[in-house]
């Protein structure tokens, strides 16, 4: 068989598996609206109203802070030089990782304290202003990181042609702002979109203050009897669509940004350091990323941790998560691998079906996919409902999109003429792949791995529709928790978590720099 028959069967085998285990589940669940007779005698519309216009609201209030602040906080990082820049950065990083739920559920230990159950912030805190504020702090290292490339693109010279014909500073910051501005709306937008997608805090602010919001709302269908796929589905083509609307703003935001400022005459220089005013307004923000942002939550839920007196937990729920996390970041590795080759080296038509594969995970939100595999698999043809392989399944067309965005890049560096020399001196395909391939991709192998291992952990709106029964997850465990206020056993299990994530990021790390050439070692550390 030649090498060109072999890659046509390989990439229809790709072309189906993405069919069967992406395309087919969606289709079908959004499909069912149409194909089921209406509900009106239900009411049905009259809460779809409510929830969509709550969402919205909290949706756009999240963005309406996240934006400007994360545009703030990225041309700080940019455009001068602080020794308060890998702070912010850190904790830029470290809020972005965070279970959002978690975030919550640390917030909600210090509001139950005594001293502050009764106050002003507290009343706030319980909330439609509370959830808007953790919404807006998990969207705004997104907000920054959109930012961050316009502020670090945009060359001096600038500064000193403006500089140069003696504007004012208010001239000199409007004009600025005016070439920054597509990027901080792709900001605004991709807050907008995660706001809209957000399940952790709805399920635990959102369920305690009882506030219909379209994520809960999709689950509250799917898990109360009688189970109503129909009204999920509904709800699921209004998050889709907001989704995808706010996608598609971003990508046109995104393409006109980089045509203004990236160019071939732009000349970098050391940022200068900042005044007086801009260092007081660095350290304010690193401040309130590293007070309000995690050590207020990350010590509340340290100090209900070792308060508590029943040390029996349900830590059945993290040795279940912890092998799900290893056999869905290896899975999800694989296929982005997979479609990260045939990408680069396929014909246009797959290349546009992974591209779209890829975008999906902006458009399509965790809690449909579940919702979408929970019917699709529930059949006679296709019994997977209510087993493991199931959720791993689910959890690999989640997390695979963005590692294969992830690895397009390293992967595309790779000169195919090392392939063909290697095959040219009859290297086997085993030899080519691990001794030259896999040693090359070492490092963003590792790091992909380990980001998804660390997503899967904790992943909450998949593993609440799919999870097996007498195999509970870690998020579910701890939202369950959560939502009957038992928050000493909620601390114990998210902080004994986040000790497992440290324990495997540094026996991978050790396993690397044992097995890797001393070359890829340097790359890799």
């Amino acid at each position: 068989m030649t090498t060109t028959w072999s890659r046509r069967i390989a990439g229809l085998l790709l072309v189906a598996l993405l069919a069967l285990f992406f395309a087919y589940p969606l289709l079908r669940f959004l499909a069912l609206p149409f194909a089921t007779a209406s509900a009106s005698d239900h009411g049905w519309l009259n809460g779809l109203l409510v929830a969509v216009r709550n969402t919205a609201l909290l949706a756009l209030g999240a963005a309406c802070i996240a934006a400007p602040l994360g545009a703030a906080i990225a041309w700080l990082l940019e455009r001068r030089a602080s020794p308060l820049n890998h702070a912010m950065t850190a904790a830029l990083w470290l809020i972005f990782l965070a279970p959002s739920y978690l975030l919550t559920t640390g917030w909600q230990i210090v509001f139950r304290e005594q001293g502050l159950r009764h106050g002003l912030a507290a009343a706030l805190f319980f909330s439609p202003f509370g959830i808007v504020a953790l919404l807006a702090l998990k969207a705004l290292p997104f907000c920054a990181f959109v930012v961050r490339p316009t502020w670090a693109g945009m060359g001096r010279e600038l500064e000193e042609a403006m500089r140069v014909h003696a504007l004012p500073l208010a001239r000199r910051a409007g004009l600025t702002l005016r070439l920054a501005l597509p990027a901080v709306a792709a900001g605004f937008v991709i807050a907008f979109i995660e706001s809209v997608q957000e399940f952790g805090i709805p399920a635990t602010l959102g369920a305690h203050l009882r506030m219909p919001i379209l994520t809960y709302a999709i689950y509250e269908h799917l898990s109360t009897s009688p189970l109503d796929f129909a009204g999920a589905a509904r709800l699921s083509w209004v998050v889709v669509a907001m989704a995808a609307g706010g996608a598609l703003l971003h990508l046109s935001l995104h393409h006109r940004h980089s045509a203004v400022l990236v160019h071939g005459r732009a000349r970098h220089a050391a940022p200068p350091p900042p005044g007086r005013v801009l260092h007081g307004a660095i350290l304010l923000l690193a401040g309130v990323l590293w007070g309000l942002g995690l050590l207020t939550p990350g010590l509340a839920l340290v100090a209900s941790a070792l308060a508590g007196h029943d040390w029996a937990g349900d830590y059945a729920s993290l040795f279940n998560s912890t092998g799900f996390a290893v056999l869905a970041a290896t899975a999800s590795l694989a296929l982005a691998v997979t479609l990260a080759r045939a990408s680069n080296r396929s014909g246009q038509g797959l290349a546009v079906g992974i591209e779209l594969f890829t975008l999906s995970n902006m458009a399509i939100p965790g809690l449909v996919l579940g919702a979408a595999y929970l019917m699709a698999f529930n059949t006679p043809w296709l019994p997977l409902y209510g087993t493991s392989l199931l959720l791993i399944l689910g959890y690999t067309a989640g997390y695979a999109p963005m590692l294969t965005r992830l690895l397009q890049s390293p992967v595309a560096q790779i000169d195919r003429r090392l392939g063909e020399a290697a095959r040219l001196h009859a290297l086997p395909w085993a030899a080519r792949v691990l001794d030259i391939e896999a040693v090359l991709l070492a490092a963003p192998l590792l790091r992909g791995w380990l980001l998804a291992f660390g997503f899967i952990l904790f992943e909450l709106p998949v593993s609440e529709l799919l999870y097996p029964p007498g195999r509970e997850p870690l998020g579910v465990a701890i939202v369950r928790l959560n939502q009957t206020l038992h928050f000493h056993a909620a601390a114990r299990l998210a902080l004994s978590g986040f000790a497992l994530t440290a324990a495997v990021v540094a026996l991978a790390g050790v396993v690397a720099y044992l097995l890797l050439p001393v070359g890829a070692r340097r790359v890799t550390a």
